[in-house]
């Protein structure tokens, strides 16, 4: 368990995410990420509804998606995807440059129309390695895999017994091995507030403190403990990043 920030966010190979219903398409496109010479772990998907299955956040530092596909197209996937991850660096291919638009409202960062080239497939996979290094993960073993979970997507963590619930937009992880808040803590930039023995609280997610249940009220509805002693503290600490959001220098 660790924290992977900046120039330090691991340079293991991309998880890369592959949805391309032809075969030959798909192959070209493996072919080229091979070719690209930036290491990359790839998973192939012959529909959205396959990649979707298997889908959670933190699983794909890029995702390759198909437009025109059969059953659900590619930007249906995508939409589906962005609900439950913000983050995930999404790049489209198709054959028609009708649906650009669509795919940069979308987040997409690149619109590869086919038959793809090495050449754009490698800045595509450039560009995702340098937005995961400029971003910050904590490393957990989740259901027995190591995962990068962008701390920007975070709500809260919550110890429950010998491991820690991460409460995310997109559901709960949970950690697979035994994991004390404790050891977190440390990990955390000071946007993270230990309000409770059980609970780290992303202030970026609060949308008050509620002084008679002694709780914040987090972005998704949930309810986070503050220590009985600590809520002027937290209220306080609430407020400091508040005012620091408002002159621009919160994160």
């Amino acid at each position: 368990m660790n924290l992977s920030k900046g120039g330090e966010a691991l340079e293991t190979p991309l998880k890369v995410a592959v949805c391309e219903d032809l075969a030959e398409d798909a192959a070209l496109l493996l072919q080229c990420i091979y070719q690209s010479g930036i290491p990359a772990d790839c998973a192939p998907f012959s529909s959205g509804e396959e990649l979707l299955a298997a889908f959670s956040p933190g699983r794909y530092d890029l995702i390759f998606m198909d437009i025109y596909m059969p059953g659900m197209r590619g930007v249906e996937a995508a939409a589906v995807i962005r609900r439950e991850d913000d983050t995930v660096t999404l790049a489209f291919t198709t054959t028609s440059p009708d649906h650009t638009l669509e795919s940069y409202r979308l987040g997409a960062l690149k619109y590869l129309e086919k038959p793809v080239t090495v050449k754009d497939v490698r800045e595509t996979l450039e560009l995702a390695r340098m937005k995961r290094r400029s971003a910050a993960y904590i490393s957990l073993l989740i259901s027995g895999e190591k995962r990068e979970i962008p701390l920007d997507g975070i709500f809260y963590f919550e110890q429950q017994n010998h491991s820690v619930a991460v409460n995310t937009a997109a559901g709960v992880l949970r950690t697979s091995q035994t994991v004390k808040l404790n050891a977190i803590e440390p990990l955390l930039p000071d946007t993270f507030l230990r309000c409770h023995h059980s609970y780290i609280a992303n202030l970026r997610y609060v949308r008050g403190v509620d002084q008679e249940l002694k709780t914040f009220t987090m972005k998704n509805g949930d309810k986070v403990y503050i220590r009985r002693q600590d809520i002027k503290k937290a209220a306080k600490a609430y407020e400091d990043y508040l005012f620091r959001t408002a002159r621009g220098s919160g994160v």
